[in-house]
């Protein structure tokens, strides 16, 4: 069918201004806290305020008598099931949308006021009394696997989520033969802090439920809330609106989420809940808080034989859909990174804690481990003294070792691995010659670098026991010749409607402005998985061009029987069906849909009357469970890139300022490049964020940064100039030979930004830089100890 093509301009590739734009920057976007339906009711949640202890008792009568006041919940009285352990591999939490037994970490929902409004909510939740006993604080990971830990879950005489062990027969021997070079390399917890908090509105009429509610996977929930509410899906409906951010935060299922649905159904009555920040910081899982204890098999050219190591992660409660340990998974399989590594054993722990439960936030699993392995590898060029940039240009993938499968079960199939590192090293040495040129004397300047790939599409299997990784489209036309394609994957912000307006577009050869792109609404959209793990543009394309074949196949038979002509004699151009050298004589889209639709006695014999098609994409080549050695091909395909940071320290201060930075980004071929940029420049600002600002300490359990006073996110003025260069063309293993770009731009600068801290600081002795995020007192702190 692709000969039928004539010669046209794509659309793929073009600098197309995002079609949703208009619509929000007009103030005409509708959030959650938008959706107000009649005779609605407001919901507030009371927390726990302490991080561990028995629940003897919940005393709501003083909130009960409360102006406004419809109803007043705890967990005991709440008919609902909990959410189900769906993962085998891992512990059950067994845990309910109100506490029962027990409350396991600061912010855990204790009861629910249902009022006229917000306010009088929240005054009564104030006048609810928690009757809680006190219990031991497990304060960190290390704490929780002392040998006398008080334990989260009695039950499983320990508090280990996860444990599993890596293989290491290959791994040892290497070990036996070779140089060792180890770290310990940690990333503190932090959150993914978007613009728009959560939020879930939720109506029972006719005996049906309708959920509205900030989320990346509409039929995920619709699945969870049946399980839990007892109500079979068909019965569900659960709707998107527009999305504030989500970052894999809003990828997690949440308490509320079942419950304001199931106060709707009790009271009969439509219910919202909105979150305020304060709650978001205690309540909305938290991210990263991972040490990965590294250690190589070091060759004397100082290339890696073999790795091992332990990822450890602080899960917090573990009281999550999806349970938080899937980052520590991702982290162990990019620890190669696009290096010629052979082998490596890698074990993972995911540790309960009395701390708010972690669970996705954009990378996944990916800055944590290359910030790891980057870190190592400047250390191991330390150690043996070789130039960090030669020994990575000794492991580096080069075009000729693709196909290639990391240590860990990644088949890489395409790439540009060593190219991207090159054309970054030379961004890197031109942006600081130019800052030290215009820097004044004794300037602290420094530049760092860090590679990586990262997993695009990937199974979900691992993390919920349940859905693997396919989408779906549905390709409608109408009888103008106009098209609306509905999509399972949805939108938060990352421009998820032009890039499915554009690939219809140029797969049925006609405007962008003849597409209509629904999405975010079980009972309209086909079943899908949702938008996590720079997936959407891989799979939606891929149901696409499934479902536009099956109509440019039956657009073509009908258009061969309108021109009497053979339809092997036709060539799709400019939406027009057009018999090859004889342009006039040729039928519009438009026409073979009248044909299709109105007059369905054009139609050539045996053609059914419809102009539509559904399909169906499952990437190939998944490993949706690891294979009897081991190792696992959990993703559709790999992006790769290199970052290069500039930096400036004042060594007074130990603030660090990112004067310049680089990506050089492969993501197969690129669909619009105004999307692609706008996705690295924010990644690599949340990258910045974590680096070097943002943190969210405890002490005894209890939270310390619960207002944006205390937590500090980048503004627009740390974030540096930046310049975005996108290298190789269509990936063969995808359709239209497209990969991802949603998390690229936050993976690269933890290891970058240190690196190049670490540049900086070397005329002063600091190296070692092993912990993110490097405050000023952090930096301070290595200063002084490398000046004594």
């Amino acid at each position: 069918m692709q000969a039928r093509y004539g010669a046209r301009p794509t659309l793929l590739g073009a600098r197309t201004p995002r079609v949703e734009d208009d619509r929000l920057l007009a103030g005409r976007g509708r959030y959650i806290a938008d959706v107000a339906l009649p005779g609605m009711v407001e919901a507030a949640f009371v927390r726990s305020d302490v991080p561990h202890a028995r629940v003897r008792g919940v005393d709501a009568t003083a909130a009960r008598e409360s102006p406004g006041v419809r109803a007043v919940f705890a967990g005991s009285d709440l008919d609902l099931r909990a959410v189900p352990d769906r993962m085998p591999w891992v512990r059950p939490v067994q845990h309910f949308p109100l506490a029962r037994d027990r409350v396991r970490y600061v912010g855990c929902p204790l009861a629910v006021v249902v009022a006229d409004d917000r306010y009088l909510a929240e005054d009564a939740a104030e006048l609810v009394e928690a009757d809680l006993e006190l219990l031991p604080t497990v304060g960190t990971a290390e704490d929780a696997l002392s040998a006398d830990a008080p334990l989260l879950y009695p039950e499983w005489g320990d508090n280990l989520l996860l444990s599993v062990e890596g293989d290491g027969g290959e791994v040892e021997a290497a070990f036996e033969q070779l140089r060792t070079v180890s770290g310990t390399f940690t990333t503190r917890r932090h959150t993914a802090a978007p613009l728009e908090g959560r939020g879930v509105v939720a109506e029972f009429r006719d005996d049906r439920l309708t959920v509205w509610t900030s989320t990346q996977a509409a039929f995920v929930v619709r699945a969870m809330l049946s399980a839990v509410l007892g109500l079979p899906e068909r019965d569900i409906r659960v709707i998107t609106p527009d999305v504030g951010g989500g970052f894999g935060q809003k990828n997690e299922i949440y308490p509320e989420e079942y419950l304001v649905p199931w106060l709707a159904m009790r009271l009969r009555r439509p219910v919202r809940w909105i979150e305020d920040r304060h709650e978001h910081l205690i309540a909305a899982t938290h991210a990263r808080d991972t040490s990965i204890e590294l250690s190589a098999a070091v060759r004397d050219d100082g290339t890696i034989a073999a790795l091992r190591g332990r990822v450890r992660t602080d899960l917090g409660s573990g009281e999550i859909f999806p349970a938080g340990y899937g980052p520590s998974l991702v982290a162990v399989g990019s620890l190669c990174g696009p290096y010629r590594i052979p082998h490596q054993a890698i074990s993972v722990q995911g540790v309960v804690t009395n701390k708010t439960p972690t669970g996705g936030y954009r990378g996944f699993g990916g800055p944590e481990g290359t910030f790891a392995i980057e870190r190592l590898v400047d250390k191991i060029g330390r150690e043996l003294g070789i130039d960090p940039l030669d020994l990575r240009r000794r492991m580096i993938l080069a075009p000729h070792d693709l196909p290639y499968e990391t240590a860990a079960g990644a088949r890489l199939e395409s790439g540009t691995h060593r190219e991207a590192f090159e054309r970054a090293v030379q961004l890197g040495e031109r942006m600081l010659t130019e800052e030290r040129e215009n820097a004044g004397p004794g300037a602290a300047l420094g530049v760092g670098y860090a590679t990586y790939v990262e997993g695009v599409a990937s199974t979900t299997f691992s993390i919920t026991g349940t859905w693997s990784s396919q989408d779906s489209a549905d390709v409608r036309f109408d009888a103008d010749g106009g098209v609306t394609v509905a999509v399972g994957i949805s939108a938060m912000g990352q421009g998820a409607h032009t890039t499915v307006a554009t690939l219809v577009a140029e797969a049925l050869a006609i405007p962008m402005e003849q597409v209509r792109v629904v999405m975010g609404d079980t009972d309209t959209a086909p079943f899908g998985l949702g938008s996590w793990a720079s997936r959407s543009t891989l799979v939606a394309g891929g149901a696409i061009a499934r479902a536009a074949e099956v109509l440019r196949r039956k657009g073509t038979d009908i258009a061969a029987h309108l021109l009497e002509a053979s339809p092997d004699d036709l060539e799709l151009v400019e939406g027009r069906f057009r018999v090859r050298g004889s342009p006039g004589s040729a039928v519009s889209w438009s026409q073979v849909a009248q044909s299709a639709l109105n007059r369905t006695f054009e139609l050539p014999p045996g053609v059914e009357p419809g102009l539509e098609a559904r399909a169906t994409y499952e990437p190939p080549g998944l490993d949706h469970v690891p294979r009897p050695d081991g190792k696992m091909n959990a993703a559709a395909s790999y992006t790769n890139a290199t970052h290069a940071a500039v930096v400036r320290v004042d060594t007074a201060t130990g603030v660090v300022e990112v004067v310049r930075y680089a990506v050089v980004h492969d993501c197969g071929r690129v669909i619009n490049p105004l999307t692609v940029t706008g996705q690295i420049h924010g990644g690599v600002a949340q990258g910045i964020g974590g680096a070097l600002h943002e943190q969210l300490p405890y002490e005894d359990g209890q939270p310390l940064a619960t207002t944006f006073t205390e937590y500090v996110l980048p503004s627009a003025r740390e974030i540096p100039p930046m310049i975005v260069e996108e290298l190789g063309g269509p990936a063969p293993e995808t359709p239209f030979g497209v990969k991802g770009a949603g998390e690229a731009g936050i993976i690269g600068p933890p290891a970058a930004i240190a690196g190049a801290v670490e540049d900086a600081l070397a005329p002063l002795g600091v190296t070692g830089i092993d912990t993110t995020p490097l405050t000023p007192s952090v930096l301070r702190g290595l200063i002084e100890e490398a000046r004594s």
